[in-house]
């Protein structure tokens, strides 16, 4: 038989004997962290509108998947499905959700349960290795990362189902048995499909843990025999892996095979700043995401505590025959370090992986006893509640913000095409642009199509069918509002225009000359004003001439 692992006896020696089940105020140290888990979840409920810049367009590519679905629906004049790939496993969930409560609901609900699934991974694996449970609030500054803020909502799926499949991993480590196999296999596999990126930080961080894991659970025979034994049990526990890795070379190599250059952005390629970059400003590459820099805060004061431990540790404080794993977090370190902006063609790559930083920071930081240990048991606590309380208090005031469009999108017409110019998609209480995507909201609220829609990836599942996507705009005005010319090819494509103007721009109906002036310039006059609430305006350009330009 394998052994048991007891929770309850890991946060007994980190405490020296005494269990410490009443931190604050007669609440259990257990529902302390599920207090601040709760509260950053539920901080997504507070807004009409999500502060992630592209999850917008993941919700509307749901929608799209749903509508699909229904072998009567117009839109397979233009889209395709394609289930065979790594980026779907969000759109096809939310997809199936959208059949029982409305888009927008679906959608956020997943990534809310996204990240109380990572808090739940994160607390139950430092518990299957002996580390501090209360250790796991330090990871709650950011559950809610740069990866969630810039709404790469695959990836944060599959980073949870990663760190549960590295639970399962560790498992079958301690104890291995045919059913843990077949689950670190199947939740693998899931985590392939959700993200590749996901899959493949899942397959790094699993072999640099198993191999240290091993050989601490096979003591006892030779040296060579016990290096033989660990290297087994790692190969068997990681073997299941390479279900979720040959998935993924299978996709990639038919994706390939429609188009060998999506992959490749020659300009940018391999770009990165220097690694004091990374290491400066690495609470900004983590989270990013308040204009006052709380978030950053948070974090830094989370890494202080992890290194106050090391501190600590070195002066007599460390439980007896503690044993942190340290290789998870020199190799997760190496790889942000060493991994690029840009690899493969895709932007934003090493900021995502601060976040699995933090998580082999979690494990290789030794256990106090005492009185320290409580302190700093406390310390982490607290600092995961605070991080929640600070979650929901910026959402609040993004819902203050931004709530306006969502009542502009709701007065429009149903199944159109719409664009957005977006002048300052930044908010004061998130600075990632979370407003760039606004005209997807309206394709997944009203069942229409949106411009600058990412059905023209071929990693997701509803895509272009072949000829049917617009003709890309030379200047698109996707991230730049002053390039939009309303009469060039791609914009004739769709007839709503939503706007949001800059914050110094007046903001009563009195400005509708000047707003009409400001977008459309000598077509003032020929387009509807459909709706405006605040910063936020939606014309009706049905009509307007096109001029022939892309």
């Amino acid at each position: 038989m394998c052994p048991a692992m007891s929770g309850q006896q890991n946060f007994k020696d980190a405490t020296n004997g005494s269990v410490a089940t009443r931190p604050f105020f007669g609440l259990s140290e257990g529902a302390i962290y599920w207090t601040g888990v709760a509260l950053t979840a539920a901080a997504l409920f507070i807004p009409k509108l999500l502060p992630c810049v592209d999850y917008p367009q993941h919700l509307a590519l749901s929608d799209m998947v749903r509508r699909l679905q229904d072998p009567t629906a117009i839109e397979h004049a233009t889209h395709s499905l394609n289930f065979f790939t790594y980026n779907g496993l969000f759109h096809v969930v939310v997809a199936q959700l959208a059949r029982l409560v409305p888009i927008e609901l679906a959608g956020r609900t997943l990534v809310a349960l996204s990240l109380v699934l990572l808090a739940a991974a994160v607390r139950v694996l430092l518990r299957l290795l002996s580390r501090p449970a209360a250790y796991a609030a330090l990871f709650t500054p950011i559950l809610f990362s740069f990866s969630i803020a810039w709404g790469f909502v695959n990836y944060g799926l599959g980073t949870a189902l990663g760190v549960l499949t590295l639970a399962a991993v560790v498992k079958t480590l301690q104890c291995p048995k045919v059913g843990w196999l077949a689950a670190t296999a199947v939740l693998g596999l899931l985590c392939a499909y959700a993200h590749v990126l996901a899959m493949l930080v899942l397959c790094v961080t699993a072999a640099s843990l198993a191999p240290e894991l091993a050989w601490r659970n096979t003591r006892g025979a030779s040296t060579l025999g016990h290096g033989g034994r660990a290297l087994w049990r790692s190969v068997v526990s990681l073997a299941p892996l390479l279900v979720g890795c040959l998935f993924c070379i299978a996709v990639y190599r038919r994706q390939y095979w429609w188009a060998p250059n999506m992959y490749r952005d020659p300009t940018v390629e391999g770009t990165a700043p220097p690694i004091w970059q990374k290491l400066l400003y690495f609470s900004a590459f983590a989270t990013d995401l308040h204009s006052d820099l709380s978030d950053q805060v948070l974090l830094l004061l989370a890494l202080a505590t992890l290194a106050l431990t090391v501190f600590f540790a070195r002066r007599g404080a460390r439980a007896p025959s503690d044993q942190p794993l340290l290789l998870p977090f020199l190799v997760l370190s190496f790889a942000y370090l060493a991994t690029p902006m840009v690899l493969i063609g895709t932007h934003l790559i090493f900021p995502r992986l601060a976040q699995m930083v933090v998580f082999g920071a979690l494990l290789a930081a030794p256990r106090l006893v005492g009185q320290v240990g409580q302190r700093v048991t406390r310390v982490a606590l607290g600092l995961g509640v605070i991080s929640g309380v600070n979650l929901v208090v910026h959402s609040a005031l993004f819902a203050w913000e931004t709530n306006a469009a969502s009542r502009v999108i709701d007065a429009l017409p149903p199944g159109r095409s719409a664009a957005a110019v977006i002048y300052g998609a930044q908010t004061f209480s998130f600075r990632s642009s979370g407003l760039v995507h606004l005209q997807a909201y309206y394709a997944a609220r009203k069942g229409g199509l949106w411009a600058f829609s990412f059905a023209r990836y071929l990693s997701v599942p509803a895509r272009f069918r072949p000829a049917t996507q617009p003709p890309w705009p030379r200047r698109g005005w996707e991230f730049s509002a002053r390039d939009y010319n309303p009469r060039c090819r791609y914009a004739r494509t769709y007839d709503l225009l939503l706007v949001k103007f800059p914050s110094a721009f007046p903001t009563d109906r009195a400005a509708e000359p000047l707003a009409r002036l400001w977008v459309f310039g000598i077509d003032a006059d020929r387009v509807t004003l459909l709706a405006h609430e605040g910063s936020f305006w939606a014309f009706d350009t049905k009509g307007l001439a096109e001029d022939g330009t892309f």
